[in-house]
C-alpha cells in the first residue's frame, strides 16, 4: 500500500513537472522567436549602416581630389596675390592703371604672361633678362606709363612695346633644327595670348638648353652662330660673344611660373576660399557620416553577437528541457503502473487489512493481560526484598560491590590482554628490523671489504706512482745541465743571429748609401754632360770667331816687321810657359776609366728614362681612367640626384597640400665631400632645416623623401612601424590612400594603431593579449 502511495505521489509530482517544463519551453520558443527578430532586425540595420558607409568612403573618395584641387588653387592665388603684394611700387601703379583702365594696351610683367616647366625655372631665370619687363601694346601706352611714374614720382621701369617688335616675326615662325636635338628655351614657354609670344622672342631668340655644362661647351663653340646662346639646367650661361657664367652660390630661380598668372582680386581669393570651405565642410559631414555609420555598424555587430549568444544559449535550454519532458513522458507509464494495483493486489491488500484488524485486536487483549501480569510481578518482587530484611540488603550491596570490583578487575584484564598483544607485534616488528639491520651490517662488511681491497690496489700503485715520481725527478737532475748547456748555446746563438742581423741592417744602410752616391753620379753625368754640350756649343762659336778673324799671312807681313815681331815675342818667357804646362801634365793623374763608367751610367740612364716614360704613360692612363670614372659616378649621381630632389618636391606638396621641400647639395662642385641639405617649407612657413622641424612635420617630409626615393628606384617590400603616430586625421587619410596606390608596385607592412590607416589595408593582422598570452587573428577587411 505505502508503495502505490508513493508511487502516486512521484506520478502527481511528475506530472506537474512536466506542465512546468511545457509552460517554461513555450516561454523559450517565444523568446528564441523574439530574438531572431532582433538579430535579423540589427543584421539589417547593420548592412544598411555599412551601405551607408560606403557610400560616404565613396564620396569621399571623389571629394578628396576637388578638395585637394581647390586647396591647391588658394595657395596658387594667394601666392599670385603676394607675389603682386610683393611687386615694387612701379609694377603695382601700373598694374592699378590696367584694372582701373586708367591706360589702355597694357599687359603686365612679362614672366607673369608665360609659364614653363619648372625643370626649366633656373635656365629661364637666367637667360631671359627681360622677365621684369612691363609689355604695353603700342607707344603711346608705354609713354602714358612713364607719365604715371614720372607724375606720381614712383621711379623708373622697362617696358617692350610689342608694335617695335614686329621685326622678330618672319624669324619666330622660321622651323630650326637645333644642334644635337637640344630644345629652345623660346619653344619650351606656354602663353595665353599667341601675341605675347613675340615679346619672349625678342628676349630669348634662338637661345637653347644643354643639359650639363659638357653638351653647352660643345653646343655654344662648336655649332654655327645662330645657337651660341646656350644655358644649362643649372644655370651656366654662354653668350654670344664667348663669355660664360654661372657657378658660385645657389642658382637664381622663380622668375616664371609653371602656370600662367592672372592678376587676382580679393573677391577672386574669397570665392576660391568659399568653394573650398564648402569643399572641407561636406568632407567633415562626409567623414562625420562615415564614423557615425562605422560606430553604429560596430555597435549593431555587438548587439548582434550578444543576441546570438543568447540564442544560442536559450535554444540549449528548449533542448534540455524537451530532453527532460520526453524523460518524464517515459516515466509516465511506469508511474501510473506502479501507482494503480492490480485486482489479485486490491484483493490481496483487503485480505491483509482484515488480518491486520483481528491481529490489533489480539495484541490489545494481550497487552491487558501483561499489564496484570507486570503489576503481579512487582508485588512479589517486593514481597522478595521485604521477606530477607536488612542483611539481604546488606549482602546484596556486597554482591553488587563485588560485582563491579569484578567488571572493573575484568575490564583491567582485558586492557593488558590487549597490551600484551600490542608488545607482542612490536616485538614481531622490532625482531624484523633486528634481521634487517644484521642484514645491512653484512652488506656494510662485504663493503668494507671490497672498499679495504681497492684501497690496497691504490697504495700498490701509489707507491709504483712514487718510484716512477723518484726516477723522472733523477731524470730532471740528470738532464738539468743538458738543459743549462743548451740554453747556453741558444744564448750563443741568439747573441750571433743579433749580430748578423745588426750587419743586414748595416748593409741596408750601406745599400742605401750606394743608391744615393749611383744617383748623384747620375746627377753629375747630367751635369757633366750639359757642361760638355755647353763647351762645345761655346767651341763651335769661337771656331766660327776665329774663322771671321782670321788674317791673312801676306797682310800680316804687310802689317808687321820682323823687327817689330821680335820685339813683341819673348821667347824666353814663351819656353818657361810651356815647361810650366808640361810639368802640370805629368803632376796631374788622369782616371782613364772615367769613360766607360761614363757609358755604363749613360746605358742606365736611357733605361731608366725609358722606365719613367712607361710609367707617366701607365699614369695617364690610369688618371684617364679615374676621371672617367669619376665623371660617369658625378653624371648618374646628379641624374638621380635631380630626379630624387624632384620627386621630393612633388611628394612633399602632394601629402601637405602646398608646402615646399629641396634637397641641396652643400658643395655643388664636388657633392660627394659636404653631402646633402634636406630643406623643408611647411605649409604657410618659411623655410627650415628638417632638424628644427616638428614631430609631424618630420614625419611627413621622411615620408616624402622614402616616397621619392620608391620612385627614383622601387623595392618590393616596405616595413613602417607607426609611421602615423604623429600625424593628423587628415595627412593620416592622405598618407594611407598614398600608400594603398603605391601597393601595385611594392608590398608595404605598416605597424599602425590608427583606423584611418589600418582600414585600407588589403590584409589586416590584429594583435591582442588574452590570459597573459599574445594572440593574433587576421582579417581581410576588403571581402
Amino acid at each position: 500500500k505505502q508503495k502505490h502511495d508513493g508511487a502516486r505521489a512521484e506520478l502527481t509530482g511528475a506530472q506537474n513537472q512536466m506542465e512546468i517544463i511545457k509552460e517554461k519551453i513555450k516561454t523559450k520558443d517565444t523568446f528564441i522567436t523574439e530574438l531572431e527578430g532582433k538579430i535579423e532586425k540589427h543584421q539589417s540595420e547593420a548592412s544598411e549602416a555599412r551601405k551607408v558607409e560606403q557610400e560616404c568612403l565613396k564620396q569621399e573618395e571623389s571629394l578628396i581630389p576637388l578638395e585637394q584641387a581647390a586647396r591647391q588653387k588658394v595657395v596658387e592665388i594667394k601666392s599670385t596675390r603676394d607675389s603682386e603684394k610683393n611687386h615694387g611700387t612701379v609694377l603695382k601703379a601700373i598694374l592699378q592703371a590696367k584694372e582701373s583702365k586708367e591706360i589702355d594696351g597694357i599687359y603686365g610683367r612679362l614672366g607673369d604672361l608665360g609659364a614653363i616647366d619648372a625643370k626649366y625655372d633656373v635656365a629661364i631665370s637666367t637667360a631671359c633678362h627681360g622677365l621684369d619687363y612691363i609689355v604695353v601694346e603700342t607707344t603711346n601706352s608705354a609713354q602714358a606709363c612713364v607719365e604715371l611714374l614720372r607724375r606720381r614720382n614712383l621711379g623708373i621701369a622697362t617696358f617692350m612695346i610689342l608694335e617695335k617688335q614686329a621685326h622678330h616675326l618672319r624669324k619666330l615662325q622660321e622651323k630650326v633644327k637645333t644642334p644635337e636635338g637640344v630644345p629652345r628655351l623660346f619653344d619650351l614657354v606656354k602663353v595665353k595670348d599667341e601675341k605675347l609670344k613675340l615679346a619672349f622672342f625678342a628676349t630669348l631668340g634662338n637661345t637653347v638648353v644643354a643639359k650639363d655644362l659638357d653638351q653647352a661647351t660643345r653646343i655654344a663653340y662648336t655649332a654655327d652662330n645662330e645657337f651660341r646662346r646656350v644655358v644649362t639646367l643649372d644655370g651656366a650661361l654662354f653668350e654670344k660673344s664667348g663669355t660664360m657664367s654661372g657657378g658660385g652660390g645657389k642658382p637664381r630661380g622663380g622668375k616664371m611660373g609653371t602656370s600662367i598668372r592672372e592678376s587676382v582680386s580679393e573677391e577672386a581669393v574669397m570665392n576660391a576660399e568659399n568653394d573650398l570651405n564648402k569643399l572641407v565642410d561636406q568632407l567633415s559631414k562626409l567623414r562625420e557620416n562615415i564614423n557615425d555609420a562605422k560606430k553604429r555598424y560596430r555597435s549593431l555587430e555587438d548587439a548582434k553577437s550578444r543576441l546570438e549568444m543568447e540564442l544560442a544559449k536559450a535554444k540549449k535550454e528548449v533542448e534540455s528541457m524537451n530532453a527532460q519532458y520526453t524523460y518524464n513522458e517515459k516515466r509516465l507509464d511506469s508511474l501510473e503502473a506502479a501507482a494503480n494495483p492490480k485486482d489479485d493486489e486490491i484483493s490481496r491488500m483487503k485480505e491483509l487489512d482484515d488480518l491486520i484488524s483481528t491481529e490489533q485486536v489480539a495484541l490489545k487483549k494481550l497487552e491487558k493481560s501483561s499489564s496484570k501480569l507486570k503489576d503481579q510481578a512487582s508485588e512479589l518482587q517486593q514481597k522478595i526484598e521485604n521477606a530477607g530484611g536488612q542483611v539481604l540488603k546488606d549482602q546484596k550491596a556486597k554482591v553488587e560491590k563485588i560485582q563491579s570490583e569484578l567488571d572493573k578487575t575484568s575490564s583491567d584484564i582485558n586492557r593488558h590482554k590487549v597490551k600484551i598483544t600490542t608488545c607482542e607485534k612490536l616485538m614481531k616488528k622490532l625482531a624484523k628490523g633486528v634481521e634487517e639491520a644484521k642484514k645491512e651490517m653484512e652488506n656494510l662488511l662485504a663493503q668494507k671489504e671490497k672498499l679495504m681491497s681497492v684501497f690496497k690496489e691504490i697504495e700498490k700503485k701509489a707507491f709504483l706512482v712514487q718510484e716512477d715520481y723518484k726516477k723522472t725527478q733523477e731524470m730532471i737532475d740528470t738532464h738539468k745541465e743538458e738543459l743549462d748547456k743548451t740554453k747556453e748555446d741558444y744564448n750563443k746563438t741568439k747573441k750571433v743571429v743579433d749580430e748578423l742581423r745588426a750587419t743586414e741592417v748595416d748593409a741596408e744602410y750601406k745599400l742605401q748609401d750606394t743608391k744615393k752616391l749611383a744617383k748623384e753620379w747620375e746627377m753629375k753625368v747630367k751635369a757633366y754632360k750639359k757642361r760638355l754640350a755647353d763647351i762645345q756649343t761655346n767651341l763651335a762659336k769661337h771656331m766660327d770667331q776665329l774663322q771671321k778673324d782670321a788674317i791673312d799671312p801676306e797682310k800680316l807681313k804687310e802689317t808687321l816687321s820682323d823687327e817689330h815681331l821680335n820685339e813683341m815675342c819673348d821667347l824666353k818667357k814663351a819656353m818657361e810657359m810651356v815647361a810650366l804646362l808640361e810639368a802640370q801634365i805629368k803632376d796631374s793623374s788622369p782616371n782613364l776609366d772615367s769613360i766607360a763608367e761614363y757609358r755604363t751610367k749613360a746605358r742606365l740612364y736611357g733605361e731608366r728614362v725609358d722606365e719613367l716614360n712607361a710609367t707617366t704613360q701607365e699614369r695617364d692612363d690610369l688618371k684617364k681612367l679615374y676621371d672617367g670614372l669619376r665623371k660617369r659616378r658625378l653624371d648618374e649621381f646628379m641624374a638621380g640626384f635631380n630626379l630624387i630632389s624632384l620627386k621630393l618636391k612633388e611628394m612633399y606638396q602632394m601629402i601637405t597640400l602646398g608646402g615646399d621641400a629641396e634637397l641641396e647639395l652643400v658643395d655643388s662642385l664636388d657633392p660627394f665631400s659636404e653631402g646633402v641639405v634636406f630643406s623643408v617649407r611647411p605649409p604657410k612657413k618659411s623655410w627650415k632645416n628638417i632638424a628644427n622641424l616638428s614631430g609631424g612635420e618630420k614625419t611627413l617630409s621622411s615620408l616624402a623623401l622614402v616616397f621619392a626615393l620608391h620612385h627614383y628606384k622601387p623595392t618590393p617590400l616596405y616595413v613602417m612601424d607607426e609611421i602615423d603616430a604623429a600625424l593628423d586625421f587628415k595627412n593620416v587619410s592622405i598618407v594611407g590612400h598614398y600608400v594603398k596606390d603605391r601597393t601595385k608596385d611594392a608590398q608595404f607592412i605598416i605597424i599602425s594603431l590608427r583606423n584611418n590607416m589600418f582600414e585600407l589595408a588589403d590584409r589586416l593582422v590584429g594583435i591582442y593579449k588574452t590570459d597573459n598570452c599574445t594572440k593574433s587573428i587576421t582579417i581581410n577587411p576588403g571581402s
